[in-house]
């Protein structure tokens, strides 16, 4: 009996808290991902860095825009380059309070970057899906998980779909997320 009634007034004060917070307006982050078969581990290299801004035009619904770091490298001439992916995603989130539930869905661009130039090419564009959980620790600031989806054709996806949904498939197209975001 006890048990239940504090899983009851845990469920309340999640939805009283949720019903009187305003959700935020926008947000600065930074996220990092891993492949699902490489969290934990400790080469550093298996790990992708990179920032997230995010605009909300009411309390459901917005646009985020991400650039992750995919790759670094230094050529013969010493010369350092970079594989960046850069997504833009339409967002819809469920802003109840301490937690706050998305999903997120739009295109992915690669391109190179080095000190000289940088480019995207035609056939650098895919698309993710992308849901997650954030808790807000304050009003300006919360830490989440996600997880992020990416295709590189969607006619391939639809037509090979056993394919990604398979062990190797997940492994090549999914990625296991951490965010921290600063919320204005």
């Amino acid at each position: 009996m006890r048990k239940n009634m504090f899983v009851i007034v845990l469920l309340l004060s999640v939805v009283l808290t949720g019903s009187l917070t305003a959700a935020s307006v926008g947000s600065i982050g930074l996220v990092n991902y891993a492949s699902w078969y490489e969290v934990g581990s400790e080469d550093t290299d298996a790990y992708v860095p990179g920032i997230r801004g995010e605009f909300f035009f009411s309390d459901i619904l917005g646009i985020s825009a991400d650039a992750l770091m995919l790759a670094e490298w230094t050529d013969a001439y010493d010369q350092t380059s970079y594989l960046m992916m850069y997504i833009i995603d339409v967002v819809a989130r469920a802003p109840l309070g301490l937690l706050e539930p998305y999903v997120g869905l739009g295109p992915v661009y690669l391109g190179y970057i080095t000190e000289d130039d940088s480019s995207t090419g035609e056939d650098s564009v895919g698309f993710n899906l992308r849901g997650g959980l954030d808790l807000n620790i304050f009003d300006w600031l919360s830490v989440g998980a996600e997880a992020n989806y990416f295709v590189d054709d969607l006619e391939d996806f639809f037509d090979n779909t056993d394919y990604y949904f398979s062990e190797q498939g997940l492994k090549e197209s999914a990625l296991i997320g951490l965010s921290a975001k600063f919320k204005f």
